[in-house]
């Protein structure tokens, strides 16, 4: 093949790869822009003045050459109050944004929950019974049979099972006993494995802090902390609460939990919790706790280990880290996000006073998002 011919190829290739990038930023676009446009006609709608209009699309035009659609902008000022032109569109995150901040191709092996023993092997976390890695079993060390696993599995009280690559918004987390093999009356072991297939991952559940658990004491109850890394430091963006509703077992928003904003620097809950579109302003949780001024445990000592695990990750400037509070008041890693949502009905603009340094320093690394033009 001569060097005309190669370079004839290398040309279609990047057209092809090009195009793909081009087809994924508009079906996200479609996606995002449908999504918004569906809560905001189940809220309480507040619109934007004209002056606010232009504000927003002055100020992204300034920052990015795009005029970016304002929905979102609307949403959150008709959910919270909190009118703002730095809140961040979610279409021009997912295609702008987060892969070039996060390198995509090397997402699977690093946010791998049977992996996580390379990279925080020393981190409070979950206790792992068994893993499933491509089919393939282990316990906490070393590789096991399939019988072997199943032993492992045998007669145990409240552990969780969840996906252990694909999961998002708590999809997939089951909380189970199994008595002898048998999960109930119509279901075994061999059963719920063979539900999941292969990457999933059992762990033990986590008893969580009593001030957590009079949140909800049915669901664990995380932190969801936004980190930045450049450089050196280690920047927290924001940290909120989710909570779990009434007698559920999960605290995900997408799942009907509820979030509030968490002030940085005493580790109190702001003001109020945020659900569902539908729902106003939640002052307190659905078993009776009010939330203005309610002080997570632990709250410090949780940040200081997102700053310190960040740096162990070079590959990703943004991070969404899921935290429990033990009951021995230690933070317990659940889990790290590599495309994490963006919590601005709660906390506000994700990115605050950092938007403009944030968007800025995107837009200037490549988009990881297709490999063979992140390679080229």
């Amino acid at each position: 093949m001569n060097n005309k011919t190669i370079s004839f190829a290398r040309k279609f290739e990047m057209s092809a790869s090009e195009r793909l990038t081009k087809l994924r930023e508009r079906l996200w676009y479609e996606q995002d822009v449908n999504s918004i446009k569906g809560k905001l006609l189940q809220c309480e709608r507040n619109p934007l003045t004209k002056d606010q209009i232009e504000a927003v699309q002055a100020y992204w035009m300034g920052l990015t050459g795009k005029k970016l659609p304002y929905y979102w902008h609307e949403y959150f000022y008709s959910r919270n109050g909190e009118f703002s032109v730095r809140y961040v569109p979610t279409c021009f995150y997912h295609s702008d944004i987060i892969y070039r901040l996060n390198n995509r191709p090397l997402t699977m092996a690093y946010t791998d929950k049977c992996s996580l023993d390379n990279y925080f092997a020393d981190v409070n976390r979950p206790k792992t019974i068994i893993r499933n890695i491509d089919g393939f079993f282990f316990d906490d060390k070393r590789p096991i049979t399939r019988d072997e696993a199943l032993a492992l599995c045998r007669d145990l009280e409240s552990v969780v099972i969840k996906p252990s690559m694909i999961g998002m918004w708590g999809c997939g987390v089951r909380l189970f006993s199994s008595r002898g093999g048998r999960i109930g009356e119509n279901e075994t072991l061999e059963d719920l494995f063979g539900a999941y297939k292969e990457n999933f991952i059992v762990q033990e559940k986590v008893i969580q802090h009593p001030e957590m658990a009079r949140l909800n004491p049915t669901s664990l109850n995380t932190l969801r902390v936004l980190s930045f890394h450049r450089g050196d430091e280690v920047y927290i963006l924001y940290a909120v609460v989710r909570i779990g509703r009434k007698d559920k077992q999960v605290d995900n928003e997408t799942a009907g939990g509820i979030n509030a904003d968490i002030l940085l620097e005493n580790g109190c809950v702001r003001d109020c919790a945020y659900g569902t579109p539908a729902e106003k302003r939640i002052p307190m949780t659905d078993v009776g706790t009010p939330l203005k001024g309610y002080r997570i445990p632990a709250f410090s000592d949780a940040m200081q280990v997102v700053k310190d695990l960040h740096k162990r990750l070079p590959y990703f400037s943004l991070v969404g880290w899921d935290f429990g509070i033990d009951s021995a008041g230690r933070p317990v890693l659940i889990e790290w996000n590599r495309c994490p949502d963006l919590s601005q009905t709660a906390h506000g603009p994700a990115f605050g006073e950092m938007t403009e340094e944030i968007i800025k320093y995107a837009l200037s690394r490549r988009d990881t998002f297709n490999i063979r033009l992140w390679m080229g």
